[in-house]
C-alpha cells in the first residue's frame, strides 16, 4: 500500500510539473510599463471600459464565453437568444461549437484556424504577454494572423487586459464540473494504483517470490 501511495504521488507530481509548472520549459519575459500594469490590475476601475473596447476591437474574431460574449456573427444570430433561454447566458462549449459551426468555420477559412476563446487566456499567458501581443502581435509572434488593431493604443490595451483578468474564472456550474473531473481523475489514479499493486502481489505470490 505504501508503494501504491508513493507511486500515485510521483505520478501526480509528474503531471503537475509537465502541465502547470514546467520549470524546464523556456519562458519568454515581456516588459510592461508600470502605469499600464496598474491599469491592467485595477479590475474594479477599468474592466467595464475594457469590455467595451474588447467588443469594439476584438469581438469580430474572439469570444469570451465565460462572460457570454460571443463572436460578432454569433451575437447577431437569432439562434443565440433561443439557446440562452434553454441553457443560460453562458452556453456549454459543445453546444456553442456545434450550433455555430458555420460561423466558427468561416473564421477558420479566413485565418487558418478558429481564433481562440479568451475566457482563460489571462490565467494562461499573464498580463505582460497579453499587453505586448495585443499591442504589437507581429513583434511577439511573427507571422501571426492576428491584426494589429491596438497598435499605438497602450492605455486602451491595458484596459482590455483588465477585462480579461476580470472574467478569467469560469462560471460556478463549469467550475464545479472541473472540480468533479479533477477529483475523478485523482480517484482513478489511486484506484488503478491499488489494483496494479494487488495484481503485482498476486503474480509474485504465484512465482513464489512473495
Amino acid at each position: 500500500m505504501i508503494k501504491t501511495v508513493f507511486f500515485t504521488g510521483i505520478t501526480l507530481a509528474f503531471f503537475y510539473i509537465l502541465w502547470f509548472n514546467n520549470f524546464f520549459a523556456h519562458r519568454e519575459r515581456y516588459e510592461m510599463p508600470a502605469q499600464y500594469v496598474k491599469i491592467a490590475e485595477d479590475v474594479k476601475s477599468y474592466a467595464k471600459e475594457g469590455k467595451q473596447l474588447f467588443e469594439q476591437n476584438c469581438q469580430a474574431c474572439h469570444s469570451v464565453r465565460y462572460d457570454a460574449v460571443y463572436i460578432s456573427s454569433v451575437q447577431a444570430n437569432p439562434k443565440l437568444k433561443t439557446l440562452q433561454e434553454k441553457y443560460g447566458k453562458v452556453l456549454p462549449r459543445d453546444v456553442y461549437e456545434a450550433v455555430f459551426y458555420e460561423d466558427l468555420n468561416a473564421l477558420k477559412e479566413s485565418f487558418g484556424k478558429v481564433p481562440p476563446d479568451l475566457s482563460t487566456i489571462y490565467l494562461v499567458k499573464g498580463k505582460e504577454y497579453l499587453f505586448n501581443f495585443t499591442l504589437e502581435p507581429q513583434k511577439v509572434l511573427p507571422g501571426t494572423s492576428m491584426p494589429a488593431v491596438m497598435t499605438g493604443r497602450p492605455e486602451e490595451t491595458a484596459k482590455i487586459v483588465a477585462y480579461l483578468k476580470s472574467v478569467a474564472e469560469p462560471p460556478p456550474e463549469e467550475k464545479s464540473k472541473r472540480v468533479l473531473m479533477g477529483v475523478g481523475t485523482i480517484a482513478y489514479l489511486v484506484v488503478m494504483g491499488v489494483l496494479i499493486w494487488l495484481w503485482r502481489s498476486r503474480v509474485l505470490k504465484r512465482m513464489g517470490l512473495h
